[in-house]
């Protein structure tokens, strides 16, 4: 499964993707230090979550 992370940063859009919800919060959260804005992880359903909502996202794959 493909489990997408979007974000804003000084030169655009970046969209990129990881095979796990691990994986996916780890960068989504590196992306958050390094100062991107609008930090998403978009769910293989369409599911999006934001920064606020990474633990609510653990919960839902049981991690």
């Amino acid at each position: 499964m493909k489990f997408y992370i979007t974000a804003l940063d000084t030169s655009g859009t970046v969209t990129l993707h990881r095979d796990s919800v691990p994986a996916a919060i780890k960068k989504a959260s590196e992306l958050i230090s390094d100062g991107c804005l609008n930090v998403e992880i978009v769910m293989p359903d369409g599911a999006t979550y934001r920064r606020g909502e990474f633990e609510q996202l653990k919960e839902r794959i049981g991690a």
